[in-house]
């Protein structure tokens, strides 16, 4: 009993915390926007964290490679399993929406007015900035890291000169996973709070003319979390792979679930992945890109949107040509355009523009997502860990686990 609570102690203070928040949230509605200053001190803290640790672990991985060979296996590695994960989220949900029509049922009126859809479709612009200081927003991941990669390979090309350098990042990153260990402390606290807001905003739409499609989200969500974190795990490590996966997945999860921020989540899934024994340089790089472009949770929330204005349309979601159509933009919107800055509602704007729905039915999905985010998230932040399972497997040999 010492032994389990030991291990899963934590979570399950998480656990309790969010289910009251959540219960709390439900009947007090709105009100419960009132816990949002105590949330977002936990939440701030966090995201404070996310900018240094992703560049000093990044930096101190990076250097530690005898060859940059590695990064190039790495990185190959990665953004396959990234696209095919997502492609197989989108076919697994379209598959299942085919036989369950999420819209059947509802009665949607259209009478909500669309706001102003301008983004930036610049898909090149989410890998640099035009001032330093723009690195040093979390809204700007994708080009910290590709800015963090280019001065690791900098710092390992000039050699020796450059080894005081790799051993103060090293240290510096074991001073911020203790300072993200500290921050965890209020995650119970923070983490209720956020839950009690979530529940507060958007309860009632889950018992109204959605409740279908957010029935069967949920459960297509469920059988998707457990399904294909337990075969990443299993292919990354075999069965004491998935052991030590489920071990330490529900902090991550639950966290997703609180904040709808992968961003947030980075400390605490490279907190699980050294549980695991994931190589450093691995993870360090796989989940934070991961954050940014594996997001098979959004793949899952495009299909809903689709199969959902599809119905309510009278359009037929089941025909091959429009279940590719419906595959491309879910894998495209979530990978490459949910990880540009300022991008809005390019995800809505891409499925009219695929399929033809008229303007007025952006809000509806706005709706959709906004309710479904939480879940999807945790879908996105759990399955960064298994991806960099993966990519250990296939970077350090099938043994990898076993040596560790």
């Amino acid at each position: 009993m010492k032994k389990f609570i030991k291990t899963y102690g934590s979570s399950l203070l998480l656990l309790a915390s969010m289910i009251i928040g959540g219960t709390i949230g439900y009947f007090w509605g709105e009100g419960a926007s009132v816990l949002q200053p105590i949330a977002d001190v936990f939440l701030n803290l966090l995201y404070c964290s996310v900018v240094p640790l992703v560049f000093v672990s990044l930096v101190s991985s990076i250097a530690k490679m005898e060859n940059l060979a590695k990064l190039k296996k790495i990185l190959l590695v990665m953004m396959v399993t990234f696209l095919g994960s997502g492609a197989i989220a989108s076919l697994f949900t379209a598959g299942v929406l085919s036989i369950f029509d999420p819209a059947k049922g509802s009665n949607i009126q259209f009478t909500e007015k669309v706001g102003n859809l301008s983004s930036n479709s610049n898909f090149l612009s989410m890998f640099t900035v035009n001032d330093f200081p723009g690195l040093l927003s979390r809204q700007n991941l994708m080009a910290l890291m590709v800015f963090t990669m280019i001065f690791a390979i900098a710092l390992v090309m000039v050699g020796e000169k450059g080894k005081p350098v790799a051993v103060f990042m090293d240290s510096l990153s074991n001073v911020i996973l203790k300072l993200v260990g500290i921050i965890m402390k209020l995650a119970p606290i923070g983490l209720g709070c956020y839950f009690a807001i979530l529940m507060g905003q958007n309860g009632k739409q889950l018992v109204g003319p959605l409740s279908r499609a957010m029935i069967i989200y949920m459960v297509i969500v469920a059988i998707y979390y457990m399904l294909s974190n337990t075969i990443f795990a299993y292919i990354g490590a075999g069965k004491k792979g998935v052991r030590a996966y489920w071990k330490t997945a529900i902090t991550p999860c639950l966290t997703a679930l609180g904040t709808c921020s992968s961003a947030a989540c980075i400390p605490v899934n490279l907190k699980a992945a050294k549980e695991i024994g994931i190589p450093d340089d691995i993870s360090d790089i796989t989940i934070p890109m991961g954050a940014n472009l594996h997001k098979d949770g959004a793949c899952i929330i495009t299909i809903l949107k689709i199969a959902f204005m599809c119905s309510v349309f009278n359009v037929p979601f089941t025909t091959p040509k429009n279940i590719v159509i419906a595959v491309i933009v879910a894998v495209v919107a979530s990978t490459v355009m949910g990880a540009i800055p300022a991008g809005g509602y390019v995800g809505e704007i891409f499925i009219v523009s695929a399929f033809g729905f008229p303007a007025v039915s952006i809000p509806i999905m706005v709706l959709i997502g906004t309710i479904t985010d939480a879940p999807a998230t945790a879908i996105n932040v759990t399955g960064d860990t298994g991806v960099a399972m993966i990519v250990a497997r296939f970077v350090e040999g099938k043994r990898w686990f076993e040596n560790k």
